[in-house]
């Protein structure tokens, strides 16, 4: 359990993950594939910070995408809310006055503070969520059009695969009762 951030330090450390203090946080970069950054390289910057009242854990992503260039502005942020709205625990944050987007995960702190295992979750889910949408955002940013359907999972990726991408079973069963409520089916 992470209750302070220098127990989310101990914690990315411990797990592989080069990263430094920066003022109320920890910062460190992780690899992605085919993600490149406003630098063009291949990896996305994550920055982990408690709020003010240490009740939830927020992972955001400074500058993942800058649509300041973009001929598609609104097509760029219709295709991250899509991207968004499909995945589980990550929300885009769009701020106009920079022209950036983040993503972005929260994390509740109990008592005993954040479970290991959903933060190290959090930090595949983000790079993973970039690699994704990352060619359609291009797409969208140049035609105006993306198709997120192109991105979704290929027959041969195991069920156990996606489950985790989703933030575990429990949150897949909570998810597909909450659709069969909507639809106004019983459970």
């Amino acid at each position: 359990m992470a209750k302070t951030i220098d127990d989310v330090a101990l914690l990315l450390t411990g797990n592989g993950y080069h990263c430094h203090r920066d003022g109320n946080g920890v910062t460190t970069e992780v690899p992605t594939r085919a993600y490149r950054n406003v630098k063009g390289s291949a990896s996305l910057k994550v920055h982990l910070a408690f709020n003010e009242a240490g009740t939830f854990l927020t992972l955001s992503t400074p500058q993942a995408f800058d649509v300041a260039q973009a001929a598609h502005r609104e097509s760029v942020l219709a295709c991250l809310m899509a991207a968004s709205a499909e995945t589980p625990l990550v929300k885009t944050l769009f701020h106009p006055a920079e022209s950036e987007v983040r993503i972005a995960v929260e994390l509740a702190a109990g008592a005993n503070g954040v479970p290991a295992t959903n933060v190290i979750r959090s930090m595949a889910l983000l790079p993973t969520f970039a690699d994704r949408c990352y060619p359609h955002v291009k797409q969208a940013a140049t035609t105006g059009q993306f198709d997120l359907s192109k991105a979704l999972p290929s027959p041969g990726v195991r069920f156990t695969e996606i489950v985790e991408r989703n933030g575990g079973i429990n949150r897949v069963h909570a998810l597909l009762a909450a659709q069969k409520k909507s639809n106004g089916r019983p459970d």
